[in-house]
Formats: C-alpha cells, structure tokens, sequence
C-alpha cells in the first residue's frame, strides 16, 4: 500500500500542483534543492536511507520553458537526477517522470506524434536530447513511467505562459501580441493530477505515455476564449502572419490505459484559470 510520496520539484507549477492535490491522500515529502541536491548520489541516497518511500514523482527539471543556466550541462543534470533516482530508491519503489513533446524534435512539425516516434529524430537542443533518453530508459524498465507533456495550463503557471499571458492582457485592456500562431495540445493541470493519481493507484503497462487532450487548440483561440470568457474584447495582433511548427502528440495509447478519462474542456479550464488571476486583482487597472 502507498503511503509515503515523494515529490521532487514541489515549487514548480506541476509540482505544485500536485503537492497541492496529493496533500490529503498520501504523507508527502518535498523537499526544495537546497535540502536535496537530485545531481548528488551521495545525497540522493542518504535521503532515501532516512526516509521510507513507496513512490516517487519527479517533477525536477532543468531547460524546457524555464530555460537553463548552464545549457552545456543541461542534458547531463536531467539525465544524472533519474538515474540518482532509480539508484537509491528501493526495489519495489516505483516512479514517475515528466517528458515532453520536445523528446520528438521541436525543429519540425510535431502532428499527433505517437509515442513510437522517439528517436526517430533526434532534438537539437539539450532539453530535448534529454527528454529523449530519459523516455529510452523508461522503455527498458519496469519500476519506471514517462508521461510526456505538450503544453499544460492552470493555476500557478509563470504569467508568461500564453493562457495566462492573454488572460492578464485582457485583464489590462491591453492587446495580446502573438509572435506566430501555433497549434498546441493544452492539458488542464488538474486533468494531470487525475491522471497521475490513476498511475499511482494502477501502474500502467505502457512505460512512455503522451499525456495530451484529445481536442488541440491554436493561440488564437485561446485569446478569443479569453475575450468571450471575459466579455472585454482584448485586440489580438500577429507579428507574423500564417502557421508555426505544431506541438501536438497522439494520446491512444493513454486512452488505451485510461479508456473513461474525461478530459476538462477548454473554456471551462480557462474559464478557471481567469478566476484565479482575476482574484489577485494585481491586474486590474
């Protein structure tokens, strides 16, 4: 039985999140990097002797849309934190890891990409290139599941992020600029959590999982969700005309583990994600 979690990452927004939905089901550990340095096995492995974990969600990341402060090292830091993982956890300790769609090559057009298509290209940029053997290296475990997320959205995601972004523009009454219109697969953060909790309770037998909606949406549409959300028209300007690369990935095989999952509509999620920032009113002229 699963008592005791382990959730690295818990100041980002997926773990955050997650710490947050989790917090009254299971004991939760969480601790931030400057109690758990995850590149440190030493580290890695005196935790783990001082604590009794029964599973593990790694959400602790370096790159992607954070950026990365040592890009040269990126690759080899997201690398060496599973692997510090997998070594110190006990046998029977299971774990769950977050990939992206950028294991697949974000240099091209990415349509309702399969989780077959790993390594059919391979990433330009570190993140990627990581996020690619780290899905190879779940592929040939057992205690091990990648769940490669596209795009997610909700509450506590950076006010840079473009749901956000539109929604504190409209907020604003100020125009919402799009460098180039794309079409993204958006997960609502708490569909996430759900789905998580699923594979907590029944691991899956597929080890690399696109976590994805099974409806994309453009950014357009989701400045124009915000605007019928909000009532206020924010002008939407483009800086460049016409289609960017799409970011979508093909989610039959989650749908194949997790047949009944509902996912929540998009106006609804935005809908939620409005009302959160709207609350902290710092928006509001």
């Amino acid at each position: 039985m699963i008592k005791n979690i382990l959730i690295t990452g818990s100041g980002g927004f997926v773990g955050k999140n997650l710490k947050e939905y989790f917090n009254s089901k299971y004991n939760l550990l969480c601790p931030r990097s400057l109690e758990l340095d995850l590149t440190d096995c030493e580290s890695v492995k005196t935790f783990f002797s001082n604590n009794s974990i029964d599973f593990v969600i790694h959400c602790a990341s370096t790159g992607g849309v954070r950026g990365c402060a040592d890009p040269e090292n990126c690759e080899q830091d997201n690398i060496k934190m599973v692997n510090n993982i997998l070594f110190a956890k006990p046998e029977t300790t299971k774990v769950i890891i977050f990939g992206s769609g950028a294991a697949y090559s974000k240099a091209r057009d990415l349509k309702k990409v399969k989780e077959t298509q790993i390594g059919e290209v391979v990433p330009e940029d570190q993140y990627g290139k990581s996020k690619m053997e780290l899905c190879k290296l779940a592929l040939s475990r057992r205690d091990m599941l990648c769940l490669n997320i596209f795009a997610c959205y909700g509450k506590y995601e950076k006010e840079s992020r473009f749901p956000s972004y539109a929604i504190i523009q409209n907020l604003k009454k100020e125009p919402v600029i799009i460098n180039k219109n794309v079409v993204f697969d958006y997960l609502y953060i708490d569909d996430l959590c759900r789905i998580v909790e699923k594979f907590i309770t029944s691991f899956p037998k597929s080890r690399v999982i696109n976590v994805t909606p099974t409806k994309s949406i453009s950014l357009l549409q989701i400045a124009q969700t915000v605007n019928q959300i909000s009532g206020l028209e924010s002008d939407i300007r483009f800086k460049e005309q016409g289609l960017n690369f799409e970011y979508t990935g093909d989610n039959s095989l989650l749908l194949k583990e997790l047949p009944d999952f509902e996912f929540t509509d998009f106006n609804t999620g935005v809908t939620k994600l409005f009302n959160f920032r709207k609350t902290l009113r710092k928006y509001i002229p």
